[in-house]
């Protein structure tokens, strides 16, 4: 899935607070215009003693206010969400809600969102009723389970999460609803139960183009109304809900998977006394042990306040080592490059190497802590927006040991290429699930509709691919119905073909049973390998006009089609200070041959069609290894 992730990099202004004293005065000399709303705020709070620790709270807010901002709210789409939040909750509605934003799109000139900066716009009315309300939510948390002022201040206090516009009330409206969180969390129900019961119940989903349709990050209003959108936004949602019961809560996220083409993902964090839980916006999943043992180059936690340890992330805090076991590197400085700015980039198919987190300059090395294991890493400078490398791009194996790829120009691999990206990962088994849910399922042929006594035509086991595959049918029978039928499992399949003796595809009005409702009417028979046709207890078949003999059966499983496909142009690369092709091949079957270097890094690219790529080497088999994967 797609998610916008808050930006690693963004480029945010900056306090010079290196003396504490003054950054409060800075920031007010910051807010321009505003100045007089942010100071009235702390002049409410100076004149009762009790109020001493409100005082400090908004000095606090105020603070670290510059580098925060807003986004001014996009007009022309409330309309959209009034409606779909009268929609029925059913399967029909990301449809319906993705035909409302085009229809509103195509009609709004809404261009991009403009960011605002807080410290000049925020008021004091808002400003006090969030202070005062963060307050007694967190008074309302038994004093064992209480947070600290240090936490309450970063994780509960804030008045939103990221640069969605600024809903007016959310807090005390969320509180709210969620008012029952309290009875449950006394009764001693799990922080995991509570946090479970919340995302089951609101039942938020993901809808991966939705900046295509309304280029904005969505108000807490606009995702309580649409239940839809990027993870981003849900997790703004959830961490807003959470803060306003006084709750600790946060945005956790990798700005790049090791183990992505393209993409990082974020997440919910809360704390609850002792109890901790990370899950993604649907729950019911316990992120730190799906995570155990993944691609995680580094995993970040959003704050309010500066961190002033990361110069160029200064609202996230490093909590890597709370995910995946991590190590302290020295990277020596192999190539003649400038050094300014140390980073750690992990590989990206747009981008080629994507930074990640930036280190120390050494006399002859760059050194970089607490990062994470099972990641090919490439040291660089980053200069003038440019990652330039200063040594070979290198892997750390789970025993934290380092090996380079260095090719040995004088020394060649035969190698087999069967695909372009991995197959699995920890956190996503899903094409193996794919291919092992099919075994088991059969072929039947039958004459009637209900097939009792239907005849087996063919069963799968021991099945293991993403190609089309053929099998011959014995049987010498004619059949009015056949079908596959899934024997109870969830299953999908890309292709569905039945043949007769003289190879014509046979056709006939489709049946199918719990076939699930996807965006294709009828995925196997589309010719497209990414759409499919499936569910659970799934059968799918013809009812012919007339009796036919089958003499063959062609399936695919549902894939993601990164295995090699005849008839497409291909391109092998190895990295050299650059990555340095080894030619172009149109596929002339399901394998691609080529001589490769040893110990080289490879890339496939596919010209044809298909954005998903990630980089292998060849093992002393012969065989893909990927860096980062499941092998």
């Amino acid at each position: 899935m797609k998610k916008e992730i808050y930006l690693f990099f963004s480029a945010l202004i900056l306090l010079s607070c290196s003396k504490k004293s003054s950054s409060l005065s800075q920031a007010l000399e910051m807010a321009g215009d505003n100045r007089q709303e942010l100071q009235s705020v702390l002049d409410s709070y100076s004149k009762n003693p009790s109020d001493s620790l409100k005082y400090k709270a908004a000095k606090f807010l105020i603070e670290n206010m510059p580098g925060h901002n807003s986004e001014r709210k996009l007009y022309g789409f409330n309309n959209a969400f009034d409606s779909i939040s009268n929609y029925p909750m059913n399967d029909y509605r990301k449809a319906v809600f993705r035909k409302i934003l085009d229809s509103v799109s195509k009609e709004t000139d809404a261009g991009k969102p403009e960011l605002l900066p807080d410290i000049k716009i925020i008021n004091s009315k808002h400003l006090t009723n969030n202070i005062d309300l963060a307050f007694n939510a967190w008074n309302k948390i038994p004093k064992q389970k209480r947070a600290t002022f240090d936490d309450f201040c970063d994780f509960i206090l804030p008045y939103k999460n990221g640069d969605e516009p600024i809903s007016e009330d959310s807090r005390k409206k969320l509180a709210s609803k969620y008012s029952w969180v309290h009875k449950f969390l006394n009764e001693g129900k799990s922080l995991r139960f509570v946090v479970d019961s919340i995302t089951r119940e609101f039942d938020y989903q993901i809808i991966i183009e939705i900046r295509t349709f309304y280029p904005q990050t969505l108000s807490i209003n606009e995702v309580e109304k649409s239940r839809f959108g990027l993870c981003d936004d849900g997790v703004n949602y959830f961490v807003n809900v959470f803060r306003s019961l006084g709750i600790i809560s946060a945005r956790d996220m990798t700005p790049h998977w090791g183990n992505h083409s393209a993409l990082g993902h974020s997440w919910l964090y809360v704390k609850y006394g002792d109890e901790e839980y990370s899950t993604d916006v649907v729950g019911n999943i316990d992120l730190k042990k799906e995570y155990a043992g993944e691609s995680l180059p580094k995993v970040m936690r959003k704050t309010y306040s500066l961190q002033q340890k990361h110069d160029y992330a200064p609202n996230l805090k490093d909590v890597t080592t709370e995910y995946v076991p991590t190590a302290n590197i020295s990277i020596d400085k192999l190539f003649n490059t400038s050094s300014s700015k140390p980073v750690l980039c992990v590989f990206d198919v747009n981008d080629q190497w994507k930074a990640v987190t930036f280190g120390q300059n050494n006399k002859d090395s760059f050194s970089f802590s607490d990062v994470g294991v099972n990641v090919l890493y490439m040291a660089a400078s980053f200069d003038n927006n440019t990652v330039v490398p200063i040594n070979y791009p290198f892997f750390i194996d789970a025993s934290k040991k380092i090996h380079f790829f260095k090719p040995d120009e004088s020394k060649f691999n035969s190698s087999v290429i069967l695909r372009k990206y991995g197959l699995s990962s920890p956190k996503n088994r899903r094409i193996i699930d794919w291919m092992e849910n099919l075994n088991q399922g059969v072929f039947q042929g039958s004459n009637t509709e209900d097939f009792k006594n239907a005849v087996t035509l063919h069963e799968l086991s021991n099945f293991s691919s993403t190609h089309i595959h053929t099998v011959k049918v014995k049987s010498p029978k004619k059949f009015k119905y056949v079908r596959f039928y899934s024997n109870k499992k969830e299953t999908y399949l890309s292709l569905l073909a039945f043949y007769n003796s003289n190879g014509e595809q046979l056709d006939g009005e489709v049946i199918k049973v719990n076939n699930r409702k996807f965006k294709w009417e009828n995925g196997a028979f589309d010719n497209d390998p990414l759409s499919f046709s499936g569910g659970k207890d799934f059968s799918l078949g013809f009812n012919f006009s007339k009796p036919q003999a089958i003499e063959s059966i062609s399936f695919q499983v549902r894939n993601d089609n990164n295995h090699i496909n005849t008839g497409e142009k291909y391109e092998l690369f190895y990295w050299k200070k650059g990555w340095v092709t080894l030619g172009k091949q149109t596929a002339k079957d399901t394998m691609l041959y080529y001589k490769t270097p040893k110990n080289s890094l490879l890339w496939l690219k596919n010209h044809t069609t298909g954005k998903e790529e990630h980089i292998f080497y060849i093992d002393k088999k012969n065989k893909q290894r990927w860096l980062g994967f499941d092998n």
